[in-house]
């Protein structure tokens, strides 16, 4: 399967139905509102501070405009002088769950399971912070699968973020959508691992320094080590339960944006390593991710990382490193991960 996002238990089960067709101008045109963010459940968050998006609105036949606002401090942002990657896929996220709820129609209760993202920056001085919080507009193109009944099973898209009016990121995705009672019913079905979890490890998280990041909170992998070949590495994933961005509810498996953010630190703590580089200078240009099972709480996760050479990105006017990472689950990849790592400060 892949991960899942489900709302928090006390989400209610119903949702605003689909917007009616009307008359539109065109989508460059339509005006969102960054007033406000919308409600929490709508986008499967229990904290309101953990709810960036703001406004939406039907742009044109399959066609969405999703607002959103990103803050200057935030815990997963750190004191970066730029907005941090995990923050642009939590807004990437929070607009088609927003998307699927408000104008398809989609039940609040359902679980969305992610089966591919891919994201890639298109200019790193947009995501720049400034002296005011930055105004997101993602755009996005969305096509819908539907039963004989009509119900929506899933959905594709493709869409672009602008900051502040300057594109700054595109990207593409696709999802499945269950029903609760049917989701409860696979993940049921699930067995059972030889150990219980509360036997796991308690893996120590590496220095912040390593991995790019500031504050030991938001390290979620142990000290890359070589794994002999040049170019491999490998670390142990570290699982947070209590951290209030990653765990903002309860989940019951390993969420995506964990595994992406993992991922992403050893991939530049792995760069920096195997090419003498600073961590800190290192940001992550593009993450392709492709979810085929589930990453359980209660087994070990093991990331394998494969470092390539340098390449030139005349887009975004610098060089990139291909990292490919793998999520490991009683030697079942459950995640396969491919990065660009890209020296921009």
């Amino acid at each position: 399967m892949s991960i899942s996002m489900t709302a928090p238990a006390s989400t209610p089960t119903s949702t605003p139905a689909p917007e009616t067709a009307t008359a539109r101008p065109p989508a460059a045109e339509v005006e969102l509102s960054y007033d406000a963010t919308v409600p929490r459940t709508l986008v499967h968050r229990a904290s309101i501070a953990e709810v960036f998006v703001t406004d939406s609105a039907e742009t044109g036949e399959e066609t969405f405009a999703v607002a959103a606002q990103l803050p200057r401090g935030h815990l997963i942002g750190e004191d970066s002088p730029s907005y941090d990657f995990t923050l642009l896929v939590e807004v990437v996220r929070q607009a088609g769950v927003l998307v699927a709820h408000r104008h398809l129609g989609v039940d609040v209760g359902s679980a969305f399971i992610f089966r591919d993202l891919s994201l890639r920056i298109t200019a790193f001085e947009p995501l720049r912070i400034g002296s005011r919080p930055a105004d997101l507009r993602v755009n996005m193109v969305v096509r819908t699968r539907r039963n004989r009944a009509g119900r929506i099973q899933g959905f594709t898209f493709t869409g672009d973020v602008e900051v502040d009016g300057r594109p700054a990121m595109r990207g593409e995705g696709g999802l499945l959508i269950l029903s609760k009672t049917a989701y409860l019913a696979m993940r049921s079905r699930r067995q059972m691992p030889d150990n219980p979890g509360f036997l796991l490890p308690r893996f120590t998280a590496a220095e912040p320094c390593a991995v790019g990041r500031r504050d030991a909170r938001n390290v979620f992998v142990t000290q890359p080590v070589a794994d002999g070949e040049a170019g491999r590495f490998s670390s142990q994933l570290v699982v947070d339960t209590s951290h209030p961005h990653v765990f903002d509810h309860p989940l019951d498996h390993v969420p995506g944006h964990l595994q992406m953010e993992a991922a992403r630190q050893l991939a530049v703590a792995s760069v920096a390593r195997l090419h003498g580089l600073d961590p800190y200078s290192l940001s992550v240009a593009s993450i392709g991710t492709d979810f085929t099972d589930y990453a359980e709480l209660d087994r070990i996760t093991s990331l394998r990382a494969t470092v390539e050479g340098f390449r030139s990105d005349e887009e975004l006017g610098t060089f990139t490193v291909p990292v490919a990472v793998q999520a490991v689950q009683e030697n079942t990849v459950t995640t396969a991960m491919r990065l660009e790592v890209a020296q921009w400060s």
